[in-house]
């Protein structure tokens, strides 16, 4: 088959792409159609002359005014001609998903999350300032009736949780398939010797990107009011206000670490704390990689990975009490590290390829359009 792949830009170096990178390779001969690349985030298992950019590129300083281009995804999308081809799967958070193919073409979307600062007020509120929503109301209520109408292009969709599974139901009224992402397990294990000057700190541990919406507050206050120690991996623009509201020893921020730096926080911690509402959650897979419990939020994509009092906690509210009751009784059980580990392992790239070769070939032998 004549095959293309979509995904919605290189902008960014995270778990959307690093997912990507092996759907290219299971299609190395397809081109990749994106919006707009900053170079330098380009997984390295991609080759440059795949990389098919939209009219984006050409814009001056476009991957760094990426965000205030909102307006001309769609456009870029759109844009695309994918006459020549038989099958195209889309990767996407944001857009991807709407572009156009041909009757004969069938149209496959791996969706990681549908656009957050669409769909969720919440967080929509988090991530603008009141005057900014105000002036931008009428662009975000057009791309959210723009999101439900291209929604309908896409023949099959792939979801990559439970969790969005429901928000693609509810929001596109679609029906679809959950593949889960992976880990990388291979590398995320247990410590065959521990890092004692880690591992006597008796830290909680938090790993992610640190943006208002994702409450990482409630943990800081938590461990606050337990007096424990809390290290909490990752930058971003909330870095600072978190910083602030710290303000003690016991709260540490390692800001960028290697991914060896990582496995060792994640080895020697009492548990992952995972705050947020996640889509799915790598962090708290990796966490169980290396045999480790998470503590997760009730409502988060994260809990999908957990077996409750066996691999990790839930709480019910996304509040500092909530979690310093789960912090509570996380403490008070005994964890079985190879048991942990075990869960994990559901979530390989191994059981990754083949449950979505499987899934695609389904679709494809299924043909909608003729």
């Amino acid at each position: 088959m004549r095959i293309a792949l979509v995904h919605d830009d290189f902008v960014q170096a995270g778990g959307a792409e690093s997912l990507f990178a092996t759907i290219a390779s299971l299609f190395p001969q397809a081109p990749i159609y994106t919006s707009l690349v900053d170079w330098t985030k380009l997984p390295t298992s991609i080759s440059r002359e795949r990389i098919k950019t939209s009219f984006m590129q050409k814009i001056p300083f476009a991957k760094y005014l990426y965000k205030t281009l909102l307006p001309l995804y769609p456009l870029a999308f759109e844009s695309f001609d994918f006459e020549g081809f038989d099958l195209v799967i889309s990767s996407t958070t944001r857009f991807a998903n709407s572009i156009i193919t041909k009757p004969h073409t069938i149209h496959i979307s791996y969706v990681n999350s549908i656009p957050r600062f669409l769909w969720d007020r919440k967080i929509q509120k988090d991530y603008l300032p009141p005057a900014l929503r105000f002036f931008l109301s009428p662009l975000l209520k057009w791309l959210k009736r723009w999101d439900k109408v291209t929604s309908s292009r896409v023949d099959f969709y792939i979801a990559n949780s439970q969790n969005i599974a429901r928000k693609i139901k509810k929001a596109y009224g679609r029906e679809n398939t959950v593949v889960y992402p992976f880990a990388n397990t291979n590398f995320f294990t247990p410590a065959k010797i521990h890092n004692w000057g880690l591992r006597e700190q008796n830290y909680y541990l938090v790993v992610t990107r640190l943006v208002k919406w994702k409450k990482i507050d409630i943990a800081i206050k938590a461990t606050q009011d337990l007096d424990l120690n809390l290290k909490i991996v990752g930058t971003g623009p909330d870095e600072a206000r978190l910083k602030k509201i710290a303000g003690s020893k016991k709260i540490e921020f390692p800001g960028k670490t290697t991914v060896e730096q990582l496995r060792d926080l994640y080895r020697n911690c009492l548990a992952l704390v995972v705050t947020q509402e996640e889509d799915f959650g790598i962090a708290a897979v990796e966490a169980q990689s290396c045999g480790r419990p998470a503590i997760v939020l009730a409502s988060s994509g994260a809990k999908e990975s957990i077996l409750a009092e066996k691999t990790g906690v839930v709480f019910g509210k996304q509040t500092a009490e909530s979690l310093k009751d789960a912090i509570i009784r996380t403490s008070g059980l005994k964890w079985n590290v190879p048991g942990i580990r075990r869960n994990a392992l559901r979530y390989s790239k191994t059981v990754f390829v083949k449950s979505l070769t499987n899934v695609i070939n389904s679709y494809v032998q299924e043909r909608p359009r003729s």
